[in-house]
């Protein structure tokens, strides 16, 4: 095979010949004897000096570089030969010598940075003095990718540091050839890889990198992706050394200047990254379309949606002390402006930060909301929607100073149901969700009437899916919100929430699951007596959702669950025993879908999301079944109405405690982990203690089940851990 290589006539016979023995010299080489060995490297080097073709050139170049991998890796020699060929070619007269010696480099990417760090100061010689602009453009993009891919592998070790400070010259290459994509993106994966790189070099370059990505974000003639791929480099830099970065404020007035530009100049919805993963929106947008419309662009970023995730980025990273004043200024300055386009940068802008910057906000909001509530009330439709928008992240994220505003909101938002833009209805309903959940009664009760009735009316009369699926959750807030006092509206809201639970459409799932949550919230908010007629009702809805293929109706069907098991108490009971096993079956199915929890509040929190009212507007779609079967498991509601039922009670408890959510770490059990046995202390006598006296000490939340205890209670009931429960005897601690 390597005659083929060496001495054929054909190039294709001796391309081919080439990719062959790469594939199966490591299988063949430690075979060799040493004179095989060094006869072979010889003739490589002969080859690749000598080789007319580039492509059979290019196929010698991967023989090569699998030939030094394996000559590092077994402990011999490292060919120093090849070393001086690549130095040699590297200071040629010709230009396709320079080229191939930094190809070498590039295939010997993992053999140098593993085995070859002595090799650095030199090949960073090499790399320095390719990238001059003198230097031919083929053998700069050579050298640019060479030491790009060395530069990733090398990221987080410290010997980055010795290419690092090439930085400059990469990016003074990659301008001269702007308008060569490959290249740039090329560019631009090498600067996202470093931006956590700890050398200090990325530190010090930080505003040329910023200022190369952003030049390629405002590139109208680069590709959408490419220049996603710019803003995603600003971005990960943010987040990685937000002082350093902020600290820079030319830079990020800089930076803002050209973020807010995107959206001025872009004709998308600013409030579309609110709906964007919502496919009953998607479905909307489409009908809207034109026939040559490509759904597939929908998927695609676009320099609106760009510019907000990058602006989003900046405010949630960068410290507050550097990132709002700047921000808000510059949206407040749009506000005023007679272009429309640029009074919706502005308020979209202010919806983007809100997140990130809700602390100074909300000492803030006394500035802001006029000029916030004056566009609710623009000519322009776009502006009116962001507005919305803005209302709504606003609302989600300054609470609690902005229910201040409720008088002032509430008249403008529901005034907006009625506007004529589709856009403008669901992003209305989609505030008064954020808004009205955490309204008092004494504050939703003035406009309660006409706002049920209205967004009754809306659900009925519009065909926009969206806009229904908004409406409905709409009015789950305003139930939630309005409390008793909700009472005479339930069989109105109920009747219409029946004919949205039994929609069978796969399409309209998203839809009968809100229906489904209205109902749990309205439950919650009249109480047992006003809700029991429409509990079965619920109920068999509910079951029937969990018996069909869909994520999103078993996760709000949980959601309803937990809700009902606290409104309608022992009335709840009938249900368990079917409930309980079903949960701990789904439980059970792990397909990786349950993650070690991080935080014990964080858990804590999303199962009072899930139970009762404080919820994303988004829903449950984003969380996984068996992660929101197992919370529901562990209320305290559904915890009670198993207590009669001992081994129900015991086989939940076993399920609980050997799956992966309660671990901090490996070893480390989260507190989590004993809130189970201490619920059902407190509702019960079933009380298990210790039976290992290796134990050192008792957890400081209460009972335990030693493994002893719940190996003889697997036994009893024939069921199997998945990871018992050990002690261990050194520490005390326990790993499962």
């Amino acid at each position: 095979m390597s005659r083929s290589v060496f001495v054929n006539k054909v190039p294709p016979v001796r391309h081919v010949a080439g990719i062959l023995l790469r594939k199966r010299l490591p299988g063949h080489y430690t075979k060799f004897d040493d004179g095989t060995k060094t006869a072979l490297k010889a003739e490589i080097l002969v080859v690749l000096s000598q080789e007319p073709e580039r492509t059979v050139r290019n196929g010698v170049v991967g023989v090569a570089a699998s030939l030094a991998k394996l000559e590092c890796g077994s402990g011999e020699t490292s060919w120093p030969e090849l070393f001086q060929f690549i130095a040699a070619a590297a200071e040629g007269q010709q230009a396709e010598a320079r080229e191939l010696a930094f190809w070498l480099l590039s295939e010997m990417t993992d053999t140098l940075g593993t085995h070859l760090k002595a090799q650095f100061e030199p090949i960073a010689g090499l790399f320095r003095n390719a990238l001059v602009p003198t230097e031919d453009a083929k053998v700069q993009k050579a050298a640019v990718k060479s030491l790009g891919q060395l530069l990733s592998f090398l990221a987080d070790e410290p010997e980055v540091e010795v290419f690092a400070g090439l930085i400059p010259a990469i990016l003074q290459v990659a301008s001269q050839q702007a308008n060569d994509e490959e290249f740039i993106a090329t560019v631009l994966d090498v600067l996202y890889d470093l931006a956590y790189s700890p050398s200090q070099a990325v530190a010090v370059h930080l505003v040329q990198i910023v200022h190369f990505a952003l030049e390629c974000v405002k590139a109208q003639n680069l590709e959408m992706g490419v220049r996603d791929s710019a803003a995603l480099v600003i971005a990960t830099l943010a987040e990685a050394k937000p002082k350093s970065f902020g600290k820079e404020e030319a830079m990020v007035a800089q930076v803002l200047e050209v973020l807010f530009a995107l959206i001025e100049n872009s004709p998308d919805s600013a409030a579309g990254a609110l709906f964007e993963s919502n496919p009953a929106w998607r479905e909307d947008l489409l009908e809207g379309n034109d026939e040559d419309f490509d759904p597939e662009d929908m998927d695609s970023p676009t320099e609106t949606s760009m510019a907000q995730g990058t602006l989003d980025m900046l405010a949630c990273e960068i410290p507050k002390k550097y990132i709002f004043q700047p921000a808000v200024s510059r949206c407040v300055q749009r506000l005023s402006s007679p272009q429309a386009n640029h009074r919706k940068a502005g308020i979209a802008g202010l919806g983007v930060i809100a997140e990130g910057c809700s602390e100074p906000l909300r000492e803030h909001l006394h500035e802001v909301m006029p000029h916030v509530l004056n566009t609710a009330r623009d000519a322009d439709a776009q502006v009116r929607e962001c507005a919305c928008f803005c209302l709504g992240q606003i609302s989600e994220h300054c609470q609690p100073e902005i229910l201040a505003y409720s008088e002032q909101i509430l008249p403008i938002v529901f005034g907006l149901l009625d506007d004529q833009s589709v856009t403008v209805q669901a992003t209305s309903c989609y505030v008064l969700e954020m808004f009205c959940e955490r309204l008092e009664p004494d504050a939703v009760r003035p406009l309660l009437d006409s706002l049920v009735k209205k967004l009754a009316g809306m659900l009925e009369a519009t065909n926009k899916r969206s806009v229904q699926e908004m409406a409905v959750a709409a009015l789950a807030a305003t139930a939630v919100a309005a409390e008793e006092e909700f009472t005479p509206y339930v069989g109105g809201v109920a009747s219409l929430m029946t004919k949205c639970m039994v929609l069978t459409e796969e399409r309209l799932y998203t839809l009968r699951g809100r229906a489904l949550e209205c109902m749990g919230h309205m439950a919650i908010a009249v109480g047992r007596e006003t809700f029991r007629p429409y509990f079965q009702a619920t109920m068999e809805c509910a079951c029937e959702g969990l018996t069909r293929d869909s994520t999103d109706l078993h996760e709000f069907a949980y959601a309803v669950f937990a809700n009902l098991a606290k409104v309608m108490k022992e009335e709840f009971a009938p249900a368990v025993s079917e409930l309980v096993p079903h949960l701990i079956e789904v439980i059970g199915t792990d397909e990786g879908q349950l993650e070690p929890a991080e935080d014990a509040e964080q858990v804590r929190s999303e199962l009072c999301r899930v139970c009762f009212k404080n919820r994303s507007s988004l829903g449950l779609t984003s969380a996984n079944c068996n992660r929101f079967a197992l919370l529901l498991l562990r209320t305290d509601s559904l915890v009670r109405l198993m207590i009669p039922i001992t081994k129900m009670t015991m086989q939940a408890t076993l399920c609980c405690m050997s799956v992966p959510l309660f671990l901090k770490s490996k070893r480390e059990p989260s507190p989590l982990l004993e809130k189970w046995p201490l619920t059902l202390e407190q509702h019960s006598a079933l009380i298990w203690k210790p039976s290992c006296k290796s134990c050192k000490r008792r957890p400081a939340t209460g009972t335990h089940l030693s493994r002893v205890k719940l190996q003889t209670l697997c036994r009893t009931l024939s069921i199997q851990v998945l990871r018992p429960i050990t002690m261990v005897k050194s520490s005390g601690r326990r790993a499962m």
